[in-house]
Formats: C-alpha cells, structure tokens, sequence
C-alpha cells in the first residue's frame, strides 16, 4: 500500500512539474511576440512615416510665391506710354503765318512750324508733320503724311486711334478738343485752317497756294482749301479761300477776310 502511494505521489508530482514546465514554455512563446514590438527596427518604420513630413517639403512648392515677382512687372511702363514720349501728338498751331499767308515755305517749312512749336511744349521728342496736301509732280495727300496715330491733343484726349478712323463718314472733331499746343481753343475769327485737302485727306485740285509757296498768284484756282476748327464735321473741308480787292486768294488779307490768319494742324508720326 505504502509502495502505491509513494508511486502514484511520484507520478503526481512528474505531472505537476510537467504541467508547470509546458505552462512556462508557453509564456516564453508568449513573449517573443511582445519582444518583437518594441524593435528598433519597426520604430524605424514609424519613423519613416515621418519622412511623410519630407512631403512638407512639397511646402517648397510655396516658392511658387516666387510668381510674385511678377509684381516687379508692374514697374513697366504702363499700356500706351509710348516709351516714355511726350503725350500730345496733335494740335492747331497757336499762330498764323502772317504776311506771308500761304507761303509757308512749302511742306518743310510747314513741317519745321510744327516742330517748333511743339518742341517748345515739351513735344520735341516726337516726329512732326503738318496736315497739308499738294498737287502736281510729286503730290501728297496729306492723310498719306501724317503716320498711323493714334493721336492725341494737349490736354491727353484721344482724338483718333487711326487715319481710318480720322477720315471715316461722320467723324467729328469737337470743337473743344480741336485746341492748339497751349490747350486754347482756336478763336472763331481764326476758324479757318489750311488743309489743301478734301473731307478724305486728298488733295482738293491746287487749292494750296502754289504748293505753300506762294501769296501773290492771282485767281480762285491757287487759293487754298481749309477746314474750320468749330465745326467738328468740317474741320478739314468747308470752303476755298478767294481773291477780293485786288488781293490774290493766299493773301494774308484775304484769310483775315474768310476768318482765318493762316493756322495749319500738326500731328506727329511717331
């Protein structure tokens, strides 16, 4: 009997040591997972989830701001500034030709009138052309002479942006942008302007005083053609000037006489 007990004890306890042994091993199993978590490496990972933060570089992409340079742009001369030239590019000469009447030295002396004047405004820096025609060999039409525009006068109003435009059926000049380079309007008892010209800009036959040559030659033919300053649809075509009193039609005498003292317009080319 005694002999049993102590076997089946013994085997009680082989039991018992066996269960405890297993019980351990498997604890052991148990925490090699766990020991895994804890590795440097797949902190590592996570901390390449940082790296996600390199995509804030993408932040670099804010040096797209760098497009706001294109505010320095904004230094250019503004549209229409004409690289810095003077703004006036038309305007009724201030004054007649005086005793001389039509003879204004023919277009280069026209041309050289217009210069000046504008030149003492501060317009020098433009290229001048007196709106005049003539007939013969050689003849100009003087909208052929005046450049392209557009054109502007003293006070900066935009008087036409093409000849086109200039001449076009219905095209008016108001009387209170039609003004010389002082920016005065041109008095009615000097309405008259010599243009040579048709309502086209074409010559008007030899209504030009001999090419602006001359103030002597007698007969309606060698008079001058001119526009008035205070009607806007006539302000390059109203009317022939003519001899009277035994004085020639381009005789300072007879400009007076029509309302006029011999003024011409100028626009710059340029």
């Amino acid at each position: 009997m005694r002999l049993a007990i102590a076997v089946g004890s013994a085997c009680l306890v082989s039991v018992l040591s066996l269960v405890q042994a297993c019980s351990s091993g498997g604890e052991a199993t148990q925490e090699d997972p766990d020991s895994g978590d804890p590795g440097p490496g797949s902190s590592g990972s996570s901390g390449s989830s940082g790296s996600s933060g390199s995509s804030g570089s993408s932040g670099s992409s804010g040096s797209s701001g760098s497009s706001g340079d294109l505010d320095s742009g904004s230094d250019a001369p503004s549209e229409g500034g004409d690289g810095g030239k003077s703004v006036m590019t038309f305007f009724v000469t201030s004054t007649g030709s005086g005793a001389m009447g039509g003879n204004l030295g023919g277009l280069a002396g026209a041309d050289e009138k217009c210069k000046t004047l504008a030149t003492a405004k501060g317009g020098g820096d433009h290229t001048w052309r007196a709106y005049l025609s003539t007939s013969g060999v050689g003849a100009v039409n003087a909208k052929d002479r005046i450049g392209a525009g557009p054109w502007r006068n003293q006070k900066g109003t935009l008087i036409a942006s093409t000849v086109a435009a200039l001449h076009a059926n219905g095209f008016q000049l108001p009387t209170a942008e039609n003004v010389d380079e002082n920016g005065a309007v041109v008095p009615a008892a000097e309405h008259d302007i010599l243009t040579g010209s048709n309502a086209a800009g074409n010559t008007e036959g030899t209504q030009n005083c001999t090419n602006w040559t001359s103030n002597t030659v007698a007969g309606n033919g060698n008079g001058a053609s001119v526009g008035h300053s205070d009607q806007p649809a006539n302000w390059n075509r109203a009317h022939n000037t003519s001899q009277g009193g035994g004085n020639p039609p381009c005789s300072q005498v007879r400009f007076t006489a029509a309302n006029g003292s011999g003024r011409i317009y100028c626009f710059a080319i340029d």
